[in-house]
């Protein structure tokens, strides 16, 4: 039998083409020329002897064998992104360096007694926090790129790969100006919102689209933005009210407040996430510190 010639590079190229759905949103993602890409596919399937992608006149599609082959190159590419990070921390004397993503929508006050927990148990190992959407710490996940994440739990937040355990939740309030006062339920619909990008905000868009069309609330969005930030300062700026989790009052600035809203049922929950293809005793302990494992259930 031949020896190969798919390395990484390749690996990277074919997951980025089956995440984003095509060559040229690939080639965006990725930030490579989209003929690089191109080429790097076409000499995957000539090394592999079969067509990884069935090539539609607007987007690719994975093949019965094409799948099969970028669900081993995750778990490939996410072990060997953990062997590089094992072999620099055995370098530097570190005794453990754990990468967490978290969702703008995720308390910190939740996350930081459960890191208060583990940093107890652990304290050599490093904690690295990134605030990431709920999409990006899927594929990262997926990727290797970090071992846990903070995220939005919604139906069509999943992968094979991927477990999920939920962990705390809250309802969902209304955000407007500390010297606004108290609109009627009836008048919000209609009234000017900001919110969320839809684009950087799926999940969550899609769960307050559900709650909104069932208390009868019509919001009128009349602005977008793609940062938390950003999205309170247009608040507080008087363009609109927006909607976000009741258990992030204690942090919003001092120019907002939260209104609870009997009417808006349900609420959002947050599960942290894991790899567990990739799964490690460290990143056991990690999770125990925000419940118990057993309750976890796969995202499949």
């Amino acid at each position: 039998m031949r020896q190969s010639r798919i390395g990484i590079r390749h690996l990277r190229c074919a997951i980025g083409v089956a995440d984003a759905g095509g060559f040229r949103a690939a080639a965006e993602m990725l930030g490579i020329a989209q003929p690089a890409i191109t080429k790097t596919i076409r000499d995957m399937e000539e090394d592999l002897g079969f067509e990884i992608f069935e090539r539609g006149p607007k987007a690719v599609s994975l093949t019965a064998p094409g799948r099969r082959f970028i669900e081993d190159a995750r778990q490939s590419l996410a072990q060997f992104e953990r062997t590089i990070r094992a072999a620099r921390r055995n370098e530097t004397g570190s005794h453990g360096h754990v990468i967490i993503g978290y969702s703008a929508l995720a308390s910190s006050g939740h996350i930081s007694d459960g890191l208060r927990g583990f940093e107890a148990l652990c304290p050599g190992v490093q904690i690295e926090m990134h605030v990431l959407s709920t999409d990006t710490m899927m594929r990262q996940l997926a990727g290797g790129e970090i071992d846990a994440g903070f995220l939005l739990s919604h139906e069509t937040v999943a992968h094979p790969a991927i477990s999920q355990q939920p962990v705390w939740s809250s309802p969902i309030g209304l955000v407007l100006p500390r010297d606004a006062p108290d609109p009627d339920f009836e008048t919000l619909s209609g009234a000017p919102f900001v919110m969320g990008l839809r684009e950087n905000w799926r999940a969550y868009r899609l769960l307050l689209d559900r709650l909104c069309a069932e208390a009868g609330l019509v919001p009128q969005v009349t602005e977008e933005v793609w940062d938390v930030q950003v999205l309170f300062q247009r608040v507080a700026e008087g363009r609109g009210y927006t909607l976000y989790p009741m258990d992030a009052a204690p942090a919003l600035p001092a120019s907002l407040r939260m209104l609870a809203l009997s009417r808006l049922r349900g609420s959002l929950t947050i599960s942290m996430a894991w790899n567990h293809v990739a799964d490690t005793a460290l990143l056991r302990s990690f999770r125990a510190q925000f419940g118990r494992e057993e309750t976890a259930h796969m995202a499949r």
